[in-house]
């Protein structure tokens, strides 16, 4: 049956319009016609898009009316431009009113068209405010991130997976000292030195080729050319697919720490006055060369170096000048060494010397002799002149021993005995020196209780008068009752006690039995009329004692508070004391002198030769050596020394005291000569206590 085309058309565009209308009621997205500034068809979306019914919005609300008015000129901008003709399409999005003011975000897709046989406006609108939403989290999220980024106060950067840089901080962009604009796109081979560049491009492929965090150290240089210690924190990201999207790294500037560490093992290591190794370091050097020295079947030699009278310099002069010369003295012994050798300052004034592959006894001499005679040249000290010895010890790995504790110790004890033999020389270590060491420490521990459990007393041995014949005078002479090694000689137990900082307590407490000593005698024997103190106690005092301890002012006070004239007691000192009549000892005799007590010179002719000082201090009394008076009436020379040291002094107005006298001889040519007292044993050996005062006794008549 042949087909009648025209009624097919018609049903067909009757069936078009009706799919048509469907699909616009049904439509997810609104739809809208717009003609002469008002919508002329809204479908059902459109209208639920802003809370409508089609009613209200057909014919009677315009494009003004959904559209916030911040956006409004851009709406009418864009229909005004497909209307005129300027246009036949537009895709767009702005931000609309609903009824109830809430807002929503749309997306237009809108053509120019004729409604009624005019220009008209058809569109669509799709709701993205979901979309949008998204979008601004996804934003705020990315400019958050993004000045967290630049708020992180450590240089940050972003690499591809080809290691060319993708941006980085403004912290970056200030430590490498270039903008980020010459950055992006570039590796670190534009931007870095050759040998860096490789340095850092590899660990780079390294972390690629094994993805994850890598951590390390590294050099970095600036723009500028400044070199700085970092650490590197780098880790992989990946792209959504999974496939390597490259690398984000950040740097810990670690240059002040390294710097300050650098400072704090030199202060560790180093001696900070006279930026030699201290005793940590010498010891780790000591142990490095003595396994050097075992694996090559060698030698180490060590010098422990220790400066003769430096305490007395440094007490007179001030710590100021014995900085000075602990500076030059180190200064003098470096230059006596080799280069390979190490110079260490153990404290105080102790200098230790390593001097590796040296097993002989020349060399090694060599250089001990080299360094006693650099430090015994003068120093100058601003305007005084200083003079001090080194005494040394020496000792070898592995011949003396396996450790640089023992290797330490038997060097200190081999420079003890080159000072017990006399200073300013050196002494090799020898197995007896141990048991003399061990010795001298139990003899410390046992001078720690001797005042205590009373092991100490006075022994007083007279002073005659050669004219009269009378005892005016006397020494009290320190003795010490060991509870199982009977009496032990001074010079034995005394430099202990000056090493152990005991001195000043003994000899605080010999002052105070000198002092009761003569309140018992002139209460039993009271003294004539015009002679104050008919008897002297002279007390020996040494330089620690005299320059630095506080027995001598307790022996003022005491005298004071008894009523005791100070001529009472006389303190004998050594002549090395009075060697560039140094400040401090000169102050010390002027106080001694304003309190009346008497500054005798022991051992005179023995030690220094600076007469001078005779003269300008206040020195009371001269005591000639007992090697003079020994041989006087033998050796001419002698005699000679000793008439005019007794010259000397009187003209000086000094009275002289002639030690060891032992012979009616001596006495004969001292009388003769006009020597004012005389001690020996001619007439008493030194006299316990109980003893001396029954000998000194008046006898009645």
């Amino acid at each position: 049956m042949p087909t009648d085309l025209s009624a097919l058309t018609e049903d067909l565009i009757r069936d078009a319009d009706g799919l048509f209308a469907g699909l616009l009621r049904n439509a997810m997205i609104g739809v809208y016609i717009i003609q002469d500034d008002l919508f002329r068809y809204a479908n059902p979306r459109f209208a639920d898009m802003f809370g409508y019914t089609q009613d209200e919005i057909c014919n009677l609300l315009g494009p003004d009316d959904l559209v916030t008015p911040g956006e409004q000129a851009k709406v009418r901008d864009a229909i005004g431009t497909r209307l005129d003709g300027l246009s036949d399409t537009a895709h767009y999005s702005f931000e609309g009113v609903r009824k109830d003011g809430s807002r929503i975000d749309l997306e237009v897709f809108g053509n120019r068209t004729e409604f009624d046989g005019r220009p008209a406006i058809i569109g669509m609108l799709v709701d993205i405010t979901a979309r949008c939403a998204a979008e601004r989290t996804a934003n705020e999220r990315l400019n958050f991130i993004g000045q967290l980024i630049e708020a992180i106060p450590s240089p940050l950067f972003f690499k591809d997976a080809e290691a060319r840089y993708l941006g980085c901080n403004k912290a970056f962009e200030a430590f490498i000292r270039r903008p980020r604009d010459e950055l992006i796109g570039r590796s670190v081979f534009d931007i870095s030195p050759p040998e860096l560049a490789a340095r850092y491009h590899e660990a780079d492929q390294a972390l690629f080729d094994e993805p994850g965090v890598q951590t390390y150290e590294a050099s970095v240089e600036a723009a500028d050319g400044m070199r700085r210690d970092v650490i590197f924190n780098k880790a992989t990201w990946l792209r959504a697919d999974g496939s390597m999207g490259g690398l984000v790294g950040v740097i810990t500037d670690i240059t002040e720490r390294k710097q300050t560490e650098a400072l704090v093992w030199v202060q560790a290591n180093y001696d900070p006055l006279t930026g030699l190794p201290n005793r940590r370091l010498l010891h780790d050097r000591l142990g490095e060369l003595m396994k050097k020295a075992h694996r090559d079947h060698a030698s180490v030699a060590v010098l422990y170096i220790d400066l003769d009278r430096f305490k007395e310099v440094n007490d007179a002069l001030g710590h100021e000048a014995g900085d000075q010369l602990l500076i030059e003295a180190a200064r003098r012994i470096v230059g006596c060494v080799r280069e390979s050798d190490t110079v260490a300052r153990q404290g105080g004034d102790e200098f230790t010397v390593l001097l590796p592959g040296l097993s002989e006894r020349t060399p090694v001499e060599r250089i001990a002799e080299d360094i006693i005679a650099a430090i015994d040249h003068p120093f100058r000290l601003g305007n005084d002149l200083a003079y001090v010895s080194a005494s040394i010890g020496v000792t070898f790995f592995p011949q003396d021993a396996l450790t640089p504790t023992d290797i330490l110790k038997n060097a200190d004890q081999a420079m003890y005995h080159a000072k017990d033999a006399g200073k300013n020389r050196f002494s090799y270590f020898s197995p007896s020196m141990q048991e003399h060491a061990l010795q001298r420490l139990q003899l410390g521990k046992d001078l720690r209780s001797a005042l205590a459990e009373a092991q100490l007393e006075l022994h007083f041995q007279p002073i005659l008068h050669l004219v009269s014949g009378e005892v005016r005078k006397a020494e009290a002479l320190l003795r010490w009752n060991h509870p199982t090694r009977g009496q032990i000689p001074p010079d034995e137990f005394i430099p202990v006690a000056e090493e152990l900082g005991l001195i000043d307590a003994i000899g605080t407490w010999v002052f105070e039995r000198a002092i009761d000593f003569i309140l018992r005698w002139r209460a039993l024997h009271p003294p004539p009329a015009g002679m104050p103190c008919p008897l002297q106690i002279a007390v020996n005092a040494s330089p620690q004692q005299f320059l630095r301890g506080q027995s001598l002012e307790v022996l003022m006070l005491r005298l004071e508070s008894v009523g005791l004239p100070g001529s009472c007691i006389a303190i004998e000192i050594t002549e090395g004391l009075l060697l560039d009549e140094q400040p401090a000892v000169i102050a010390q005799l002027a106080r001694l002198s304003a309190a009346g007590i008497q500054v005798s010179i022991d051992d005179f002719g023995t030690g220094y030769s600076a007469m001078a000082y005779l003269k300008r201090l206040d020195i009371d009394t001269l005591k000639i050596d007992r090697s003079f008076v020994r041989d006087l009436t033998t050796d001419p020379g002698d005699l000679a020394i000793t008439e005019a040291i007794i010259a000397m002094a009187h003209k000086l107005d000094i009275k002289v005291v002639a030690e060891g006298v032992e012979t009616l001889a001596q006495r004969e040519r001292l009388s003769a000569a006009g020597c004012d007292y005389s001690q020996g044993f001619l007439f008493s050996r030194p006299l316990p206590e109980a003893a001396f005062f029954d000998l000194i006794a008046p006898t009645t008549p």
